[in-house]
């Protein structure tokens, strides 16, 4: 993983285990196409999801929660995906599919950013003292909080990049794509027109609910802070073919015999 250059080391990742387990995969994917054939909405899709965010099988956990970013667990709504969202859930189904795991690397590092969190949480308990406790606080605490945006859109803007095509991620390539689809013998299914113009909130209440997330961040901005004084945990997961079914992409590999089969 590639690290910004102003970071320090980082800390050793961890990866997650190689089990297939196919019957949840197999339920995972009927729950997910239930939804995206508006036989669900969101609510019951997201109490189906926690069934499978504890699975063994890396796969199943790594999709489980990758689709929680993709409805509202406010309000009650059909599918509402947009054409790149929609080839990313077939992708996934593709990976239940398959026998493909999921491998997820993650690492902390550390960087200057820190060091600006903590600079502006003393700089808050400075002021604190002087002003005394009080509700005053909060206003007293927006400055701060605008250190605290700051630095969250620094880091993401500075974030390694993912070493996956995000056309064809979590699979690393366009090559790998293709071979576990042939492999698979997956049908994607075309992006329904029905989808298309629908939304969830109006343009106007989706502009209004980010604004109140931004004057509460700042008024909070010093549990913020604290918590930006930690190393910061980045994640990045890929596919992992293997298995008779799945070939890589310059030819097939044979399945492992044993206990290391599954």
């Amino acid at each position: 993983m590639a690290a910004n250059r102003c970071d320090g080391p980082t800390t050793p990742p961890e990866t997650s285990n190689k089990l297939v387990h196919r019957r949840d995969r197999d339920e995972l994917a009927q729950v997910i196409r239930r939804y995206t054939n508006d036989e669900i909405t969101a609510f019951a899709f997201d109490e189906q999801l926690n069934a499978f965010r504890n699975s063994p099988d890396s796969a199943v956990c790594f999709v489980s929660n990758a689709l929680w970013f993709f409805y509202d667990d406010c309000t009650d709504h059909l599918a509402v995906l947009s054409k790149t969202e929609w080839d990313f859930f077939q992708r996934l189904l593709l990976l239940l599919e398959s026998d493909g795991v999921a491998e997820t690397v993650v690492s902390r590092r550390w960087s200057f950013t820190q060091l600006v969190a903590l600079a502006a949480l003393i700089g808050f308990g400075w002021v604190a003292m002087r002003l005394g406790w009080g509700y005053h606080l909060l206003a007293a605490a927006m400055p701060f909080g605008a250190v605290s945006i700051g630095i969250a859109w620094f880091r993401e803007a500075t974030a390694a990049a993912d070493p996956c095509d995000p056309l064809a991620f979590p699979f690393t390539g366009f090559a790998e794509l293709r071979a576990v689809y042939k492999a698979a013998a997956f049908k994607k299914t075309p992006y329904p027109r029905r989808i298309a113009l629908r939304q969830i909130r109006s343009p106007l209440l989706t502009r209004t609910i980010q604004l109140r997330t931004y004057v509460v961040w700042l008024m909070l901005s010093p549990i913020v802070l604290l918590f930006q004084t930690l190393p910061i945990r980045q994640t990045q997961t890929r596919v992992v073919p293997f298995g008779p079914k799945q070939p890589q992409p310059d030819g097939p590999v044979a399945r492992p015999s044993g206990p290391e089969a599954t």
